[in-house]
């Protein structure tokens, strides 16, 4: 039997306050090209999740993260809405839409790392993607997608993106050692490295230049920001009996 606690509940009874943010600009859509394999194959969908996800966090001296079949099946159903917001699940979120290939899709959450400070190590709006791409204390992800071609208002453009990190970064307080700046490629850890990711943290687009060049529309991103401490390691405890991981 699951039981379902709704994340407010948990949060009033912790003391914890949790804000959520996203960006989303849209530009003119294009024609539109037959859709990426990166998205219509569940495996090659997947694999480009993962090959870009822990290329940025092995640059950053994170490990890898592992696929989660249960944060997949509720990052699917949340895509399948269509709707440019977010769950307000109990996990890590980042959304995007409008890219033409999965790959993209994450690419444009770590290529905020151009205007991340790392020295002072904080919560940014701006950055709060990326934060959560390479959190070090992260350990699984799940994702899903669904081709929505928003009409108006609130809709996703072109293939929405949805990804569910666990446990879930941007905890305030814990920035400087869960994000670290690029290491050298003989100090990172071991693994493959995706070649749609730039090797250096300069060699990055600016966000919102890559939204602007995005030919169906947006940069649709999302992160949370969690004051953290006690606390918060009573909300890891009960997600994972919330969700069974």
């Amino acid at each position: 039997m699951v039981f379902t606690i709704p994340i407010s509940v948990i949060l009033l009874l912790l003391g914890l306050h949790i804000h959520q943010t996203f960006a989303l600009t849209f530009s003119t859509p294009g024609t539109r090209d037959a859709a990426s394999t990166e998205y219509t194959k569940d495996d090659v969908f997947k694999q480009a999740v993962l090959n870009v996800t822990n290329t940025y966090r092995k640059q950053h001296n994170a490990t890898s993260l592992k696929w989660n079949d249960t944060l997949a099946g509720v990052a699917e159903k949340w895509s399948e809405r269509c709707v440019f917001e977010h769950s307000g699940g109990p996990t890590g979120e980042n959304l995007s839409s409008g890219y033409a290939n999965a790959s993209a899709s994450i690419v444009v959450w770590g290529n905020e790392r151009t205007i991340y400070d790392f020295k002072k190590g904080e919560f940014s709006k701006a950055t709060g993607h990326f934060t959560q791409l390479v959190w070090k204390s992260t350990t699984s992800v799940g994702c899903g997608r669904t081709e929505c071609n928003g009409k108006s208002g609130k809709k996703a453009p072109g293939w929405f993106v949805v990804c569910e990190y666990y446990p879930h970064g941007n905890v305030i307080g814990s920035f400087i050692q869960n994000v670290q700046t690029q290491v050298s490629e003989d100090e990172q850890p071991d693994g493959a490295s995706d070649p749609a990711v730039p090797t250096t943290t300069s060699g990055g687009a600016n966000p919102s230049e890559t939204a602007k060049e995005c030919p169906q529309g947006g940069d649709c991103s999302g992160s949370w920001r969690v004051e953290g401490g006690f606390g918060a390691v009573w909300v890891a405890v009960l997600v994972g009996w919330i969700i069974g991981i």
